[in-house]
């Protein structure tokens, strides 16, 4: 991912100096770093897929480029040698796929996974980004993820323990003397299968493999030996102790303020959500835009087609409501939305490498024609009238509109935001509606 690095540069020049790294050898007298890095070069092959430009680079039926779960391969058994590359698929004058084509060629299922992959400009390249993660880049804690299964992650257990287990669970070498060091007679052997029926008893029996292998290094190198009855006792005092450790974030969390806030001074702020529809690669746009007061000062709602996933459907939700902001006509603004993803993309400084990087790049640009501008994310529940929005959307197949008013329903909800920001002290007085 940094090609210009000196460490790059110098594999390079000695291990495939007329190649490149996804296609370089072992080579002759290797070095530790070199036979590491290439010990690893498999997860880059299984993670990497295609970031289409003008298509000319990527091969329709061998290479990954489809977005959105799978190995990213196109699933055909016909393949139409008259098409082999992604730029057969594309309009080339209105830089737009071409439906009939990928209609004709492949199921109903993908070539709507097609058509919602969004076209840039047919004068950017072909790019191999990261699958694993929605930023598309590289790093080592995407890797780890990309290895690591995503049901040890949800035990809520510290990152060593799962560790451990992904090792167990893939036959990973532990240690280079099988010989237990505990009882010094059995072979060490490498338990496989959880065979668990809940989360809760997944979470014990992975602390408490991990118990038992800590008791083993302990043995090995410090000379203690713990008892049966101390694990045990262990794993039961660590198990009370995670749990309180969590109890006690949640309380800390609990804290915050989960409800909608009134803006600053003459800023008006703009709440936006999506639903999405998987099975039908559909989405809404749910869009409220209020005063310091409260006061409600536009909405609208939108349905959009051929979207590939949630990030996609929330992208679009926030472009669509900076470009309600300009059609309004104001100035000060502040933008928010439960979308962690997409307002940490607009934060960043660098290029964003997403399928969803078009729509990120006319965001920033159409960003700077305000005179003050701010994207920040909330909790889901101080989000929850631009989502009933969204869910109100649903019903309409075309663009709804609200000026200075909104449906009851959402109006009602409003009004209740209104009267607690009220009682809480958020307004130093209340709007003659409130009385």
């Amino acid at each position: 991912m940094q090609p210009d690095c000196l460490l790059a540069c110098v594999m390079k020049a000695k291990y495939f100096p007329k190649g490149n790294f996804m296609n370089a050898g072992l080579g002759t007298y290797p070095s530790y770093t070199w036979r590491s890095i290439l010990g690893a070069r498999y997860i880059l092959e299984e993670g990497m897929g295609w970031r289409i430009g003008n298509g000319e680079s990527v091969n329709i039926w061998n290479d990954k480029w489809l977005s959105g779960p799978g190995n990213g391969k196109i699933e055909c058994q016909n393949i139409d040698i008259r098409y082999t590359r992604i730029s057969d698929l594309i309009n080339k004058e209105e830089n737009t796929w071409n439906q009939e084509v990928i209609c004709t060629l492949f199921g109903e299922k993908q070539w709507q996974d097609i058509a919602s992959i969004p076209l840039v400009s047919s004068r950017l390249q072909d790019t191999l980004v990261w699958r694993g993660d929605n930023s598309r880049v590289y790093t080592e804690k995407s890797g780890y993820r990309w290895l690591i299964t995503e049901g040890l992650w949800e035990l809520k257990i510290p990152s060593k323990i799962c560790i451990l287990i992904w090792r167990i669970v893939n036959g990973r070498s532990l240690v280079r003397n099988t010989v237990c060091p505990v009882c010094q007679v059995e072979e060490e052997s490498v338990l496989r299968g959880l065979g668990v029926t809940s989360i809760r008893d997944c979470k014990l029996r992975a602390i408490t493999y991990w118990a038992i292998w800590h008791n083993r290094n302990k043995s090995y190198h410090e000379g203690v030996r713990e008892t049966a009855t101390e694990v045990a006792g262990f794993i039961k005092a660590y198990d009370i102790e995670i749990s309180a450790t969590r109890e006690r974030l949640a309380s800390l969390c609990d804290g915050r303020i989960l409800t909608w806030e009134p803006p600053d001074n003459d800023t008006i702020k703009i709440n936006f959500d999506a639903s999405f529809n998987q099975s039908a690669n559909f989405s809404t746009t749910g869009i409220i835009a209020q005063n310091k007061d409260g006061l409600i000062m536009a909405a609208g709602t939108y349905s959009w087609k051929n979207i590939a996933d949630p990030v996609m459907a929330e992208a679009r939700a926030c472009l669509q409501a900076v470009i309600l902001a300009e059609e309004m006509g104001f100035q000060d603004v502040c933008f928010e939305g439960d979308a962690l993803t997409i307002i940490r993309k607009l934060r960043a400084t660098d290029e964003d490498k997403s399928c969803i990087r078009s729509l990120i790049k006319r965001l920033r640009k159409k960003g700077r024609r305000f005179r003050r501008l701010s994207f920040k994310h909330i909790p889901r529940e101080a989000n929850k009238v631009a989502h009933a929005m969204a869910k109100y959307g649903e019903r309409y197949e075309h663009p709804q509109f609200w000026i200075e008013e909104a449906p009851l329903a959402i109006e009602f909800l409003v009004n209740q935001e209104r009267r607690d920001n009220s009682h809480s002290g958020m307004w130093e007085r209340t709007s003659p509606g409130l009385r």
